[in-house]
């Protein structure tokens, strides 16, 4: 059996991940605030608290949606870094700010351990299928240590280098996710005010030279106008376009299409649709069109 491995965060992305840890041989400690049945039935062990998941593994995973849920569960009362360890290894599998990252850091050296800046991409049945992305960064010498437990994850993590890198590469590859999906609901919506069926612009387009993965994904959920069950709500996506246009700012880049993607997301978050899938943003750019189905 694999090392110990502890997982905070068993969400749509976070089991899949234990899932994959435990089907490898490793022994997974999880902790989330509500029940963890599916992690027991999984083979995982269920933890009282962030604590004692650090007493028990040298190298910790944390997939959680705000940076304050990161840090609750490094640094609050049951935090991991409370069980004083000097050998810990963070790997910080979120999509957060520059700052919000380094801050983590700076707390998680502060208490002896090292902490990778390591964004995942990927739908949940990617991560399932051990095809999602991790975009590791940081030190080489932790990136080393924490390999075997990443392989066990995913067929697909890359070290890219210095802490940081990986956050940057991931803005880059949800840049593009929000502006595929933006993409395939106009798509949509233009073939749909053509008179096309809807089924058919799937079935044809999928396999084509114009297809991405998120229209494969997103646009059966368009052509159905089903948006459950929710792959990644609205208030998800915003969050992380939020972090990238103001990223490309700082930078100076003018990225027009992200802007674009940002603004008609968050009309969509504030909208009826907001709670469910993203593919949904479809219900916004076809009533822009005109589109009585």
């Amino acid at each position: 059996m694999g090392a110990p491995v502890g997982l905070i965060g068993l969400g749509a992305i976070g089991l899949p991940l234990a899932e994959n840890l435990i089907a490898k041989g490793f022994e997974v400690h999880g902790f989330r605030r509500s029940a963890m049945h599916e992690l027991e039935r999984a083979g995982g062990r269920p933890s009282a608290s962030p604590r004692a998941i650090a007493e028990a593994c040298d190298v910790i995973v944390t997939v959680l949606p705000e940076y304050e849920d990161v840090r609750e569960v490094l640094e609050g009362p049951s935090g991991a870094l409370r069980a004083g360890r000097k050998d810990l290894v963070v790997v910080e599998l979120s999509t957060l700010a520059m700052k919000e990252k380094d801050a983590l850091r700076a707390a998680v050296e502060a208490a002896g351990g090292a902490m990778l800046d390591a964004p995942i991409s990927g739908v949940p049945k990617m991560v399932k299928d051990r095809a999602g992305i991790v975009f590791a960064s940081g030190d080489k010498n932790a990136f080393d240590r924490v390999k075997p437990a990443l392989d066990g994850m995913t067929d697909k993590a890359f070290y890219l280098g210095a802490f940081g890198v990986g956050t940057k590469m991931k803005f880059v590859a949800n840049t593009l996710v929000g502006i595929h999906i933006l993409a395939t609901a106009e798509a949509m919506a233009l073939g749909v005010k053509a008179g096309l069926d809807p089924d058919v612009i799937v079935k044809v387009l999928s396999p084509s030279a114009a297809t991405s993965l998120q229209f494969q994904v997103r646009s059966p959920m368009m052509a159905q106008q089903k948006y459950n069950p929710v792959l990644a709500p609205h208030p998800l996506l915003i969050k992380d376009l939020d972090k990238i246009t103001e990223f490309a700012g700082d930078l100076g880049c003018p990225a027009p299409l992200l802007r674009v993607a940002h603004e008609y997301f968050t009309r969509a978050g504030q909208s009826e649709w907001r709670d469910t899938d993203v593919a949904s943003i479809f219900e916004i750019v076809a009533k822009e069109a005109g589109v009585n189905r």
